[in-house]
C-alpha cells in the first residue's frame, strides 16, 4: 500500500466531510428516524455501493430502509423518504426516480455536491458535501482522486456517522444492536 495515497485520501476526507451543514445533517437524521416511515435510497454505480452500506447498518438500528432496485424493495408511500445520492445531481436515473417519489407524495432528500442541480431543485431537503463531481467544476474541492471518488467515500462514512449518532442519542451500545445482526455467519 502506498502510504502517500492513503494519507492523501484521509487528508481529503478530513478536510471535507466535517464541512457538511450541521442543520441539514440534523434534518436528515430526523427524517431517517421518524417512526413509521419507510426510507428508500437511490444512487448509481459506486454511490449505490456506498448507500447499500447504510441499509445494512441502519437496519440494525431499527430503521425501515432499503434501496431502489432491491429484490425485496417495498413500495414508497406518501410521507415516506427517498434519499438520493448523486455528486452532480444530474444522473438520469436518480433524477427520474426523484420525480416519481415526488408524485407519490414522498419526501426527497438530496445528498450531493451540487446545490443548484436538478435533483437539488426537486428535493424537499438537501445536504451538500464539499466534494468533487465527474465534471470537476472550479467551485468543487480540488480532489486528486479520480472523478467523484471523494464524494463516494464521504457518503459511505456519513452512514457510519449517522449510525453512531443514533446509537449515542438512544444510549445504545454495540450489544444492544447485535440482536438485529445476521446470525448465520
Amino acid at each position: 500500500m502506498s502510504v502517500q495515497s492513503a494519507e492523501l485520501i484521509l487528508g481529503e476526507l478530513g478536510a471535507t466531510l466535517p464541512r457538511a451543514g450541521r442543520e441539514d445533517y440534523e434534518t436528515l437524521l430526523a427524517g431517517l428516524t421518524r417512526p413509521g416511515r419507510r426510507v428508500l435510497l437511490m444512487g448509481v454505480g459506486r454511490v449505490m455501493i456506498s448507500l447499500k452500506a447504510w441499509v445494512k447498518r441502519l437496519c440494525h438500528l431499527g430503521i425501515d430502509m432499503n434501496y431502489v432496485g432491491s429484490e425485496n424493495e417495498q413500495p414508497l408511500r406518501e410521507g415516506d423518504l427517498l434519499v438520493v445520492g448523486s455528486s452532480s445531481g444530474e444522473s438520469a436515473l436518480p433524477v427520474a426516480i426523484a420525480k416519481i417519489a415526488k408524485r407519490l407524495g414522498a419526501e426527497v432528500f438530496y445528498i450531493g455536491c451540487s446545490p443548484q442541480s436538478t435533483i437539488a431543485g426537486l428535493a424537499n431537503h438537501k445536504l451538500i458535501l464539499y466534494g468533487r463531481t465527474k465534471f470537476a467544476a472550479e467551485t468543487e474541492f480540488p480532489s486528486k482522486q479520480p472523478m467523484s471518488s471523494l464524494f463516494e467515500q464521504q457518503l459511505f462514512l456519513l452512514g457510519d456517522v449517522i449510525a453512531l449518532d443514533i446509537m449515542e442519542r438512544n444510549g445504545w451500545t454495540e450489544a444492544d444492536i447485535k440482536a438485529h445482526h445476521a446470525n448465520l455467519e
